[in-house]
């Protein structure tokens, strides 16, 4: 099946400024555009959030190239949204569309530098049914009323966003259990016919036991029977058990979202 890639780099901007809405912290500030000169921007200003690492710096600006009618004006604007709050370090993250040259050029007049060590690939595929997972982990849906005492079980900041979005529209969560213990997660977010699968986690004592396989498998049976057309995912390029298991469960990189740092000799 192709894929047009500025449509998915849109629809993906749409579910990044979701899960925004659903996770970040009361004082977050967040912003969306569809006109020059901001073009189709969407901007999440955190206080708070201001880690060197661009996945769990949530202070961004996600812009498709020029679409809309971006201007270098209108970036300057956007990036002093984060001045103008205080906040230290933001990202901007760039993903495909028209004028790619002409926003590189102003992000590079700005000081900002795209981060050099890591790369940022979307990967999909059509729905559809996977095939069998072998192994003894069991797959739940997370009700929300059960999920209070499930997560309480858990530790670790990086099940931050999936606590926060529970029972919040369009997402599903789902837990998986070995020996009725809770060793990993993850979340569907649909939006409209493009299932993402998102916010996986799995404590380092409990990795490569087939959790995460087990979690993608149960998300595409679920995305596919909601009558999603594509699924995607989202990683780091550093994480090759991440990678391996989308790869084998059918997926293939679309693009790589290019990521400007706004304090880069830090």
């Amino acid at each position: 099946m192709a894929i047009d890639t500025l449509a998915l780099a849109r629809t993906m901007q749409r579910i990044a400024a979701a899960i925004d809405a659903q996770c970040r912290p009361a004082g977050a500030v967040r912003h969306a555009y569809d006109a020059a000169p901001f073009g189709t921007a969407c901007v999440c200003v955190s206080p708070g959030e201001e880690s060197q690492f661009a996945s769990s710096n949530h202070n961004r600006i996600y812009v498709c190239g020029t679409e809309g009618g971006l201007t270098r004006e209108g970036l300057a604007q956007l990036c002093g949204m984060f001045e103008a709050a205080g906040v230290g370090r933001f990202f901007v993250w760039l993903t495909p569309g028209p004028g790619m040259e002409s926003v590189r050029g102003w992000l590079a007049e700005a000081g900002m530098a795209r981060n050099p060590h890591v790369t940022y690939p979307t990967l999909a595929r059509p729905a559809g049914v996977p095939e069998p997972v072998s192994g003894d982990v069991e797959v739940r849906e997370l009700a929300e009323e059960g999920a209070a005492q499930t997560l309480a079980s858990v530790d670790g900041a990086s099940w931050r966003d999936f606590r926060r979005s529970v029972g919040a529209p369009g997402f599903s969560h789902y837990v998986a259990y070995e020996g009725g213990r809770p060793i990993g997660s993850a979340a569907l977010q649909v939006h409209d016919d493009v299932g993402h699968l998102c916010m996986a986690f799995t404590a380092e004592p409990d990795r490569r036991r087939g959790a995460q396989q087990a979690l993608i498998a149960r998300r595409m049976e679920a995305g596919t029977a909601r009558g999603c057309r594509i699924l995607v995912s989202e990683t780091l390029s550093f994480l090759k058990s991440s990678l391996g298991n989308l790869r084998r469960a059918g997926f293939a990189p679309v693009y790589d979202k290019e990521v400007y740092n706004s304090r880069p000799e830090y």
